[in-house]
């Protein structure tokens, strides 16, 4: 359902264009035909008892046909502004989305810039130091799935040769990260408009992740958006601050990384 359904600006302006002339031509016309129709009544009011009675019965009808032609009217000019607010507030709602991620490419390639021009850190991983594995542990309350791809990815980054101790602090731009979650939320709720209860569950899930930058920012990872992808929040916090940080905090800057992954 949320791929056929989709806001066409476009669309929705023509709408409220067209409720809003038959609310014109609504006010127009009926206006005038009810008050050419209460005209002939009153030609004919007095003439006898039973005309007064006739008259006074199609006033009657003609004010409830009045009152219902007002609020028509009024229902019509609703929902011709309620369309005009729904654009604006789709076209707020994709700039935001535009902007933010024009902010996290900007913040990702100036990042990349810093790290070439560094001279106090180290770049990559020093050969002439010897290797060291870390061992990457599952714990209950991990997602299986989750790890398995975190520590996979890992431990091929470690066969490969890029991973090694970065200098700490590391260099990092958290609103990169920041950014990077929020336009996925926004996403998620662009993409589900038709089922506020599915894009709320989604939403609920992706709060709940963590942006994981899939080498990581203290083993030499670039802090990039093409390196980021949302990972749960615990297997995050426990993969990189319980297990990865103390094996490598009394390195040298610049010592090789392998990675042992443990499930028991």
């Amino acid at each position: 359902m949320a791929d056929e359904i989709r806001h066409n600006p476009a669309e929705t302006a023509a709408l409220a264009d067209r409720i809003g002339a038959h609310a014109d031509h609504l006010e127009g016309t009926a206006g005038a035909h009810t008050r050419n129709t209460r005209q002939r009544l009153a030609s004919v009011r007095g003439r006898d008892p039973l005309a007064n009675a006739v008259v006074h019965s199609a006033e009657q009808v003609l004010n409830v046909v009045k009152q219902a032609e007002r609020q028509l009217r009024r229902h019509l000019r609703d929902v011709q502004g309620g369309l005009h607010e729904m654009n604006r507030r789709h076209e707020e709602n994709d700039k935001a989305l535009h902007d933010m991620v024009k902010r996290i490419h900007t913040r990702s390639e100036a990042q990349d810039t810093a790290r070439k021009g560094w001279t106090d850190r180290a770049k990559g991983p020093d050969r002439s130091l010897k290797p060291v594995t870390v061992t990457v542990q599952w714990r209950p309350g991990m997602p299986k799935a989750q790890f398995a791809r975190k520590a996979q990815q890992l431990q091929e980054l470690g066969r490969r040769g890029e991973l090694y101790k970065a200098t700490n602090p590391v260099s990092r731009d958290k609103k990169i990260t920041e950014d990077y979650k929020g336009a996925l939320i926004r996403i998620i709720s662009n993409n589900h408009k038709d089922n506020p209860e599915l894009a709320e569950a989604a939403r609920k899930v992706a709060r709940s992740m963590h942006p994981d930058h899939i080498s990581e920012l203290q083993t030499g990872g670039r802090d990039h958006w093409e390196g980021i992808r949302m990972l749960d929040g615990y297997t995050n916090e426990e993969i990189g601050k319980r297990q990865i940080w103390p094996s490598i905090k009394n390195l040298p800057d610049g010592t090789p990384i392998k990675i042992r992954v443990k499930w028991k």
